[in-house]
């Protein structure tokens, strides 16, 4: 198609020209420009003529061959030696349109077999002469011609770079490798003004880069179809694009920190700032801000909010506190420096609010006047969540509290900056790092649905040291701060409804973010780092389809490291019919107006490693999406979050449509007490978010803060009530914790928690461990729905699955053995082979990658490996506490970078060993091989010990070739343990075979006090079968998925520790009973449950 070029360039001539060209002999079209049918003969292009074409209607004409039909869609099946495109339909030979080849429709196409439909996803599994081939649905499918133009955005460049960036350079310079620029954004404007016919790089050297402002991209920016613009690192380099400068002046020994002890000394050094400073990077690490926990002894104030007060003011409140007072003896002096620098903040159990002070007074106590009007938004929240100048308050940023090593302070009104070296650090030889800029690239098409910034790949780049200071409220000129928000990766920019689902969240946006991406197509970020920010990573928001985000060590982000899309996504271009009532926001109040909305489409999210984000917004989670269609989120690697690892959808099920009748063939009564009422916008419901892919994550140690979470956590529907666009979310490996810890209910930290209105999602072939609550929470809460799991694998059954249209298949071990499938879906979990570089040794030992966990095989079979060491290395499968290796029938040996190895053909354990091409030998694997004869006889191990109840006992599952003694007595296959107790279990055979194993079961407080399932009417009583001696606990009858307990819901009941029953809620449900500390943390919920009618 050589010809193409030439007639883009003929086309723009004018209509003379095409009026000059001849009609074509045959009806055999090349392509379709602007309309026109093309074809060419005589080596010279010439018009098909209209009497080619079946019909006139635009949209569907196609050539004219006697006998055939138009097409209906564009799925072609085959191309005839004249170049013509024929599909089957209806189990006929039709011909493909021609508008099928236009642009605008290409993305939809693939070559393809009558039979095979084209894929929706870019993943390739096959390649033949015919093209590439995909799978879903268990079905073989034609890779589409649009994904071929993505993976050319990867292509390398032929010959020398067309810009160089340096650090030496000088942004008058002319770009060239011996004059480069200096600057990012210089060579941005560069290559604004280059022909687009080719692909362009702008190749950065090695360095840091401080940025002045913001980098913008615009339409203008872009490539196109023909040019890709690489911003590529030089071989070898790492630059670094920062939002911070650094610090150049020099430290002198502050002697007014004249509190310090054990050795510390503060320093000092001289820093111009006109705002507050919530963090500095020190030699690449995290300094703190100075912080206590303290409780105040009151609040004051009586703030109002009027409705229409101002541009922010939706809806009105009184009541609110405008003053938080703390003890005396607290520490906290009413003469501090920079009192309006300081932070409050109080956590709920899924989220953190921040408020700020205004000024500091003595009067009882010291009071802390609060910055208003955002200290009204944090308290404006439901469900347990406000802000609370009652509860504990984290106090940060006093000047008196600097004391330890990594702390700093900065004083404003004094112009300097204050730290206490960690040791190792030598104060004369650090890199001090201060932020400045709040976002460093932003990428904005002009025109939303029309204009984007397009065709622009970033590879080997570093974006660290954002900024930002909290939302800032203007209110006149009067400026306040604070963090609120009601859940997840957002603040409230508005004062709406306390219930933010009347507002359809038009009251919230998305924090600021480091990369901001808004009306883009096809945008890569590749091999980089995003790291150190002040609050998310990156936000894809509105309007971004194709964008990529591969192999990028995100981490220690302040926020979320990765946002896809908004909130307000409930409807796209929302009109009068999206309100859900005269008093509440309605469409004029979005933040996409009708017209320019479009929900994030083909983001493909894969082989990131997210290590240590939400470090100052807790109630974030590091892989956030709110409602997006076919996103990717693929082999990423989540390790240390406070909150969720991942949270999946938005809405809950309060867009759903539900009239109160009917739901998908559900009627009322298959939901819970809470769920019966209609949907906010009865009959309207939310189609945004479907077709979404979660597979091949490893997601470990979750809600180090915060909990009600899973390592993956869902809400809202996720596809078609056919199942068709269904999503999924398979193969992956969340552990919770590495040190396991007791699966009692008394946190509610979950492997998957598919939350409110979660519907229509597949889970296949997942490993879950170390859970608290739940494998899977499908409990019958707020409308959750058909979804299934299959193949899954756990070391409890602890699950919930009365949620209706739900089912759960899962294999049990105790002791963490899985068959083949299960240690497979661990092995291949997270990043694949050419990303775990980015990962350290003491987080993934070489051996983890090697035997990823215990696994149960025969003698001799194939062990999989990952194979990442070098061949000139040896593994070794051998008994614990080898020391020599010698291969036999109890040792076999491979290559470093072999896929897999032979396991010991005597039946035993045994531990993997590295012998390093250099002589060392690894430490035994973590992780066991359990080869032949493993104790198959019974479920139960050794020292472990198993929550049990009358509703849950343990079922021993027994060989029947042995005879057991449980504690002495005779037991057989089947029995039941639904008591506390220490036991041990013996098993013989005639043949003199035996075995024995010890361990304890376990009953909750909550279990013991509720042993089984009880019925009873509205306000009915509930009898205790064992009464609770501590009086100073609490006991509740709430819904399972509460953990923010109010005794006035007229849903939720409170009795005190000591009573011998209490009154069920007056609302039916099903309930559970829960049992709690004075200050409401939950200690245990029992299995059985309060069905109140």
């Amino acid at each position: 198609m050589k010809l193409i070029p030439i007639l883009s360039s003929l086309l723009f001539i004018g209509s003379e020209y095409v009026q000059a060209l001849s009609n074509c002999s045959t009806c055999r079209a090349v392509t379709v420009e602007d309309g026109i049918s093309w074809g060419v003969e005589n080596n010279d292009w010439c018009i098909v003529p209209a009497s080619c074409f079946n019909d006139g209607r635009e949209q569907s004409k196609c050539l004219s061959i006697p006998g055939y039909t138009c097409c209906e869609g564009c799925k072609v099946s085959e191309i005839d030696g004249d170049g013509i495109s024929w599909g089957i339909e209806n189990g006929e030979w039709c011909i493909v349109p021609l508008s099928c080849n236009e642009s605008s429709n290409k993305e939809n196409q693939c070559f393809s077999y009558p039979e095979y439909s084209c894929c929706k996803s870019c993943t390739v599994i096959a390649e033949d002469d015919n093209g590439q081939w995909g799978i879903e649905d268990d079905e073989w499918c034609g890779i589409r011609d649009s994904c071929s133009a993505h993976r050319d955005l990867d292509i390398d460049f032929d010959g020398e770079p067309d810009f160089y960036v340096s650090v030496d350079g000088s942004d008058s310079n002319d770009g060239s490798k011996d004059s480069p620029f200096a600057t990012l954004d210089k060579a941005r404007q560069a290559v604004r003004g280059l022909s687009k016919t080719k692909n362009i790089v702008v190749e950065i050297a090695d360095g840091f880069y401080p940025v002045d402002k913001t980098i913008k991209f615009t339409s203008e920016d872009s490539g196109n179809n023909k040019s890709t613009i690489y911003y590529k690192s030089a071989k070898g380099a790492h630059p670094i694009i920062s939002g911070g400068e650094k610090i150049t002046g020099s430290w002198t020994r502050a002697t007014e920190v004249n509190w310090l002890r054990n050795g510390l000394t503060a320093y000092k050094t001289p820093l111009k700032r006109n705002k507050k400073l919530r963090a500095i990077y020190v030699n690449g690490d995290r300094a703190d801000m100075t912080k206590k926990v303290i409780r105040p002894s009151g609040k004051s104030g009586n703030y109002s909010v009027r409705k229409g007060q101002a541009s922010w003011a939706w809806n009105s409140r009184n009541g609110m506190a405008d003053a938080v007072i703390f003890p005396s003896n607290a520490g906290l002096s009413a003469n501090t420096r920079n009192p309006q620098n300081i932070e409050l903040d109080s956590s709920s159990t899924w989220a953190r609010q921040i408020v700020c002070v205004e000024s500091l007074s003595s009067s009882n106590g010291v009071v802390a006047k609060l910055q208003m009007p955002y200290g009204a938004f944090a308290q404006n929240l439901g469900w347990g969540t406000a802000y609370s100048p009652t509860s504990d308050n984290t106090v940060s940023n006093v000047f008196e509290w600097l004391n330890n090593p990594g702390e700093f302070y900065f004083d404003q009104a004094g112009s300097m900056l204050y730290y206490i070296p960690r040791q190792g650090e030598n104060i004369n030889n650090l890199e001090v790092v201060v932020p400045k800029l709040d976002t460093i690239i932003e990428m904005r098409g002009n025109t939303p649905l029309k204009s984007y910034v397009q065709n622009i790949v970033f590879n080997g780049i570093t974006f660290a040291y954002s900024d930002w200071n909290l939302y800032e409220l203007n209110d006149g000129g009067k400026l306040s701060h604070g963090y609120a928000s009601v859940q997840g990766a957002i603040v409230m920019s508005a004062f709406g409804q306390e219930d933010q689902h009347n507002d359809i969240y038009r009251t919230y946006d998305v924090p600021v973010s480091a990369i901001y991406i808004n009306s883009s197509r096809n945008v890569k970020f590749l091999n980089g780092e995003i790291r150190h920010t002040g609050s998310i990573g990156m936000h894809l928001e509105n309007d971004v389809n194709d964008i990529e985000v591969t192999g990028n060590y995100i981490a220690k982000t302040s926020g979320a490291g990765i946002v896809i899309g908004h909130p307000t996504h409930v409807y796209e271009n929302d009109n009068n019919r999206h309100s859900v009532g005269s008093n509440f926001a309605g469409p004029d109040k979005e933040k996409f107006k009708n017209g320019t909305e479009s929900v994030p489409k083909n983001i493909s999210v894969t082989n990131n490693y997210l290590l240590e984000n939400c470090y100052s917004f807790s109630g974030h989670s590091p892989i956030t999406s709110f409602y997006t269609y076919n996103l990717q989120v693929l082999h990423n690697f989540v390790y240390k979050c406070s909150y969720s690892g991942m949270s999946i959808g938005w809405g809950w099920c309060e867009f759903d449509g539900f009239d109160g009748r009917s739901l998908y063939d559900m009627n009322a009564n298959q939901f819970d007490g809470y769920s019966k009422g209609p949907a906010r916008i009865v009959g309207v419901p939310t189609e945004t978010s479907k077709n979404n892919h979660i597979n091949y994550n490893r997601v470990e140690e979750i809600c180090s803060l915060l909990s009600d979470a899973g390592g993956i956590y869902t809400l809202g529907k996720q596809g078609n009530q056919d199942w068709t666009e269904y999503s999924e979310m398979s193969y992956n490996y969340i552990n919770c914790k590495r040190n396991g810890q007791q699966a009692d209910g008394s946190r509610r930290v979950n492997g998957f928690h598919p939350d409110e209105g979660s519907a229509y999602i597949k889970f296949d072939g997942n490993v879950v461990t170390n859970i608290v609550n739940n494998v899977y929470e499908l409990n019958n809460w707020r409308r959750k729905h058909d979804m299934t799991i299959t193949n899954s694998f756990s070391n409890t059954d602890r699950s919930e699955t009365t949620a209706p249209k739900c089912s759960l298949d899962q294999y049990v071990n105790g002791e963490y053995i899985w068959p083949l499938k299960g240690y497979e879906t661990v092995l291949y979990s997270g990043l694949e082979d050419k990303y775990v570089y980015m990962v350290s040794k003491d987080v993934m030992p070489d051996t983890y990658y090697e035997l990823a966990s215990n696994v149960r095989l025969s003698a001799g079979d194939e062990l999989p490996r990952r194979g990442l060491l070098k061949p000139e290395d040896t593994v070794w499968l051998a008994p614990k506490g080898t020391r020599s290796f010698t291969a036999g029938n109890n040792m076999t040996k491979s290559a470093g970078n072999e896929k897999s190895m032979k396991v010991p053909t005597t039946p035993g354990e045994y531990k993997m060993f590295i012998k390093y091409a250099n002589g060392s030998v690894s430490d035994a694997s973590r992780f066991t091989l359990y080869v032949g004869k493993v104790n198959k006889a019974a479920n139960v191990a050794d020292g472990k010990d198993y929550m049990v109840s009358k509703k849950r006992p343990l079922k021993l599952e027994l060989d029947t070739s042995y005879s057991f003694k449980l504690n002495g007595r005779n037991v057989s296959n089947g029995y039941t343990i639904d008591s506390s107790g220490r036991w041990t279990l013996q098993a013989s055979k005639g043949n003199g075979d035996s075995f024995s194993a010890l361990f304890t079961t376990t009953v909750t407080e909550a279990n013991r006090v509720l042993t089984k399932d009880v019925t009873v009417g509205s306000g009915g009583t509930i009898k205790f079968d064992e009464v609770i001696s501590d009086k100073s606990k609490l006991i509740w009858i709430a819904s399972n998925s509460l953990t923010a307990f109010d005794e006035n819901d007229p849903a939720i009941t409170m009795a005190y520790g000591g009573s011998t029953s209490m009154k069920a809620p007056s609302v039916a449900g099903t309930y559970v009973l829960t049992i709690t500390d004075a200050f409401k943390k939950i200690l245990s919920t029992s299995d059985a449950v309060v069905i109140v009618k």
